[in-house]
C-alpha cells in the first residue's frame, strides 16, 4: 500500500499542480506607431517576478496559479508605466496585448519637462478594444458611435447620425485620411467598413480645428490598424447577416499588410419570396472589402496604401390594385463606394514634418421606381492633400495645409426635385417629373493654416483660418477658428472653442433641371465650453456646453426650387463619466440636452427640428468575469421625435388620371412627438483557446425586454385611422469567430 501511495504522488500531485496554473504569454506595442516594443520591463506584482520583452515585444509567465493578477509595464529610460489587470485561468494560454505610451527622454542629471502640443477642441474616442464589445452592435464599430452623448439616430434601423442638432448631410467621414461617401450598407443595417481593422473612431461633433472641414458640422475620423503580427494571423466571423474573413501579417521587418472582406448571405439562401402586392426578385445582398500595406523605408519616411470598396443590391417587382400606377413594375436599387490613397509621412528634420496623399473615391448609385422612375449617379472624386506641421519649440507649433480637389460628376434618369426635412406634405406621385443627363466638372482648393501656442503652463491657444473655395458656386470661403485651453490646479481642463463652418448646397440642389445653380453655402457658427476632469487615473468626467447658429440654409422655393432662405439653432449640455479599468471592464454613463429648431422661410416661425431629441441618457458597461467569459449591457432613453400630426383629409381628382383620392391635411410642422424610445441590449461571449488559434462565441439579446419603441404611424385610405409601426422586437443574434 505504501507503494501504491508513493506511486499516486509521484503521478498525481504533478498532474494536480498543472491543471491549475496557467501561462501568460503577451506582447507590449508601443501606442504611438503600434509597433512591438523591445525591452521594455513587465512586472508580476503578486510574484514579484519580472521580465523584458524580446525584439517581437513578447513576454512569458509561466505556471502561474489560478487567481487575478497586476502586470506593471514600464519603458526603459522614461517613468511611464502601464497597469494592467489579468484573470489567469487553469490550463489556458492569455495572450494580452498591452499598449503603452513610449516617447522617451533620458535622465542624466538634467530635469527634463515634456510639453504636449496645445488642443484643439477635444475629440470623443472609441478604441477598437471598446467598440467591438459594446452590446447591441454586434461588433460593429459605426454602430456603436449613438452611445456618444450628443450623437443620435432617427430609428433602429437608420445609420445616419444626427450630432448636436446637425443633419447627417452634415458630417464628415474619413477612413485612413480616404473621404467616405458610403459608410452604411442600405442606408445603417451594417457599416461598410469592417470592425475588424479598425484601431479607434474619433469624433469631432463640433468646434475643431481648420485642419478639417470642408462642407461638414462634425467629423467622424476612422483610423484602421498600421501594424501587424511577426506572423501570419487570421480571423473569421459568422453572424446571422454576413460572413467576413481578416488576414495580416509582416512585410520584411518594417512592412505589414492586411486584407479583410464581407458578404451577406441571405440571398443565396433565398431567391426570391412573394407577397400580396409583388414579390423580391432579388433579395438584398451586401458586400465590402478593406485592403491595406505600408512600410517604413526609414526612420524618416513612412508609405501605405490602402484600398476599399462596397456594394448593395436588391430588387422587387410591384403590382396589385394597391400600388401606385408611378410604382408599378420593376423596382431596384443598386448602390456602392470604392477608395483608396497612397500616403507618404515624412520626418524632414526634427521639427518638420509632411503628411502628403493622393486619394480616389467613386460614389455610384442606381436606383429604378416602376416605368417612369429613375436616377444613376456617378460620382469620382479626386484629391490632393499635403499637411504640413513645423515646431518652432516645445510651446509652438505651426500647422498648414493645401487641398485640391477634382469631381468629375454625371446624372442621368428621370426623377423629381428632392424633398426637404420637414416637408410633410411632399408626395412625389404629384412631383413634376424631369429628364436628367448632366454633367459636373467640380473642382476646389481648401487651405488651412493653424498656430498652436502655449502661452503660460497653464494656458494654451490654437488659432486658425480656412480657406475654401468651389468653382460650382464661384464663392470662396474664410472661416477662422480657435480655442483656449485653461489647465485648473485640480489636473481639469476648461476649454472654449469657437468655429465658423461652411457648407456648400447639395449637388441636387445645383441642378439647373430640379434646383438652383445661383445658391451659396450655408453657414454655422460654433460656440463650445467644455470641463475635462480625471477623477482617478482609469476614471475621467466629462461636460460640455454648445450653441450653434446656422444661416443662409437651402429650402425650397415655389418659384425658384431652392434659396438661402433658412435659419436655425441648436443647444445643449453633456456629462460624460467613464471608466476604464484596465483590460477587465469599461463603461460609462452620459447624458445629453439638446435643443434644436428651424425656420425655413424668413416669414414662418421656428420650428423643432425633425431629429430633435431633447433628453438622452445612455448606459454602458462590459465585464471581463474570467479571462474567456464577458457579460455587457447598455440601455438607452430618448425623448421621441418630433412629428406632423393628420387633421384632416380631402378628396381631391388625381391629375394623372382623374381618380378621387384622399390627401392629408397637416397641423403644424413638427407639433407632436412620438412616444419616449428606450431599450435594453445584453451580450455575453466566450472564448475558447486551443494549440495555435481561439474559437470565439457572443451571444447579443437586442432589445431585452421587448419595449414596443414607435417608427410612425400608417393611415388607412382616408386618414381616419392609424395604427402603429414599430421598431426592433426583441432579437437573439448570435456570432462566431475563428483565430490563429
Amino acid at each position: 500500500m505504501k507503494t501504491l501511495f508513493c506511486l499516486l504522488m509521484v503521478f498525481w500531485i504533478p498532474t494536480f499542480a498543472f491543471s491549475q496554473t496557467g501561462t501568460i504569454q503577451g506582447t507590449v506595442y508601443n501606442n504611438s506607431t503600434k509597433k512591438p516594443l523591445a525591452g521594455a520591463e513587465v512586472f508580476l506584482v503578486e510574484t514579484d517576478t519580472r521580465q523584458k520583452t524580446d525584439e517581437n515585444g513578447k513576454f512569458v509567465f509561466s505556471a502561474i496559479p489560478a487567481g487575478t493578477y497586476t502586470l506593471i509595464t514600464t519603458v526603459p529610460d522614461t517613468e511611464l508605466s502601464q497597469r494592467t489587470s489579468i484573470v489567469v485561468t487553469a490550463e489556458e494560454t492569455l495572450e494580452p496585448e498591452i499598449y503603452v505610451e513610449a516617447s522617451q527622454y533620458r535622465l542624466e542629471g538634467v530635469e527634463v519637462t515634456g510639453e504636449s502640443a496645445p488642443k484643439t477642441i477635444s475629440k470623443k474616442s472609441l478604441q477598437a478594444q471598446e467598440i467591438t464589445r459594446l452590446p447591441g452592435t454586434a461588433g460593429d464599430a459605426l454602430r456603436a458611435l449613438p452611445a456618444i452623448p450628443g450623437i443620435g439616430v432617427a430609428n433602429d434601423f437608420s445609420g445616419a447620425l444626427y450630432i448636436r442638432g446637425g443633419s447627417d448631410e452634415d458630417n464628415l467621414y474619413y477612413f485612413d485620411r480616404v473621404p467616405v461617401g458610403y459608410p452604411y450598407h442600405f442606408g445603417g443595417i451594417v457599416s461598410s467598413l469592417s470592425s475588424e481593422i479598425i484601431d479607434r473612431i474619433d469624433v469631432y461633433a463640433g468646434g475643431y480645428g481648420a485642419e478639417y472641414g470642408v462642407d461638414s458640422q462634425a467629423v467622424i475620423d476612422i483610423y484602421s490598424q498600421d501594424s501587424s503580427p511577426a506572423n501570419l494571423r487570421g480571423k473569421f466571423n459568422l453572424n446571422l447577416l454576413f460572413s467576413e474573413g481578416l488576414l495580416q501579417g509582416k512585410v520584411g521587418e518594417k512592412g505589414y499588410w492586411y486584407a479583410a472582406g464581407r458578404r451577406s448571405y441571405i440571398d443565396l439562401f433565398i431567391g426570391s419570396l412573394s407577397f400580396n402586392t409583388g414579390a423580391i426578385t432579388a433579395f438584398p445582398r451586401f458586400w465590402d472589402y478593406q485592403l491595406k500595406s505600408g512600410y517604413d523605408f526609414n526612420e524618416k519616411h513612412q508609405l501605405f496604401f490602402n484600398v476599399f470598396a462596397s456594394g448593395d443590391r436588391f430588387a422587387l417587382k410591384l403590382d396589385g390594385e394597391n400600388v401606385d400606377e408611378d410604382f408599378q413594375g420593376n423596382v431596384s436599387f443598386e448602390s456602392g463606394f470604392e477608395g483608396g490613397g497612397i500616403h507618404v509621412r515624412s520626418f524632414l528634420t526634427e521639427r518638420l514634418t509632411s503628411y502628403l496623399s493622393l486619394t480616389r473615391s467613386k460614389f455610384l448609385f442606381d436606383v429604378n421606381f416602376g416605368p417612369t422612375l429613375s436616377l444613376e449617379v456617378d460620382a469620382p472624386d479626386y484629391v490632393l492633400r499635403e499637411d504640413i506641421t513645423y515646431e518652432l519649440n516645445a510651446k509652438h507649433r505651426l500647422e498648414s495645409g493645401l487641398i485640391l480637389g477634382f469631381e468629375p460628376g454625371r446624372v442621368t434618369g428621370t426623377f423629381a426635385r428632392i424633398p426637404d426635412e420637414g416637408e410633410v406634405d411632399y408626395d412625389i406621385r404629384f412631383e413634376e417629373k424631369v429628364s436628367l443627363d448632366e454633367s459636373v466638372r467640380g473642382y476646389r482648393v481648401e487651405a488651412y493654416l493653424q498656430d498652436r501656442y502655449t502661452l503660460l503652463p497653464f494656458l494654451s491657444v490654437v488659432f486658425g483660418l480656412r480657406f475654401d473655395y468651389f468653382n460650382t458656386i464661384n464663392q470662396l470661403s474664410v472661416q477662422p477658428r480657435g480655442s483656449v485651453l485653461v489647465q485648473l490646479p485640480n489636473s481639469s481642463e476648461l476649454q472654449f472653442a469657437y468655429g465658423l463652418y461652411n457648407q456648400k448646397p447639395q449637388p441636387p440642389q445645383l441642378s439647373p433641371s430640379i434646383g438652383n445653380p445661383a445658391l451659396k453655402s450655408s453657414q454655422a457658427n460654433h460656440y463650445i465650453l467644455e470641463l475635462k476632469r480625471p477623477l482617478s487615473p482609469d476614471t475621467e468626467i466629462k461636460m460640455a456646453a454648445y450653441y450653434k447658429d446656422f444661416a443662409d440654409l437651402v429650402t425650397a422655393d415655389e418659384e425658384a426650387g431652392y434659396l438661402n432662405q433658412g435659419a436655425g439653432y441648436a443647444q445643449g449640455t453633456e456629462i460624460f463619466l467613464r471608466h476604464r479599468g484596465g483590460d477587465r471592464f469599461f463603461g460609462w454613463i452620459s447624458y445629453a440636452y439638446a435643443l434644436s429648431k428651424r425656420r425655413d422661410r424668413p416669414d414662418e416661425p421656428y420650428r423643432f427640428y425633425s431629429f430633435d431629441q431633447t433628453h438622452v441618457a445612455t448606459f454602458a458597461a462590459s465585464y471581463n468575469l474570467t479571462s474567456t467569459w464577458e457579460f455587457g449591457a447598455k440601455w438607452q432613453y430618448r425623448t421621441g421625435n418630433p412629428y406632423t400630426p393628420v387633421e384632416d383629409a380631402i378628396i381631391r381628382f388625381d391629375p394623372r388620371n382623374g381618380e378621387p383620392i384622399y390627401v392629408p391635411i397637416y397641423a403644424e410642422t413638427n407639433s407632436d412627438r412620438l412616444p419616449p424610445y428606450h431599450r435594453l441590449d445584453l451580450r455575453v461571449s466566450k472564448t475558447f483557446q486551443f494549440d495555435g488559434w481561439k474559437l470565439g462565441t457572443f451571444f447579443e439579446l437586442l432589445n431585452a425586454y421587448n419595449r414596443q419603441n414607435l417608427l410612425d404611424y400608417r393611415y388607412s385610405e382616408n386618414y381616419t385611422k392609424r395604427e402603429d409601426v414599430n421598431q426592433l422586437p426583441i432579437i437573439p443574434y448570435l456570432g462566431i469567430t475563428a483565430e490563429f
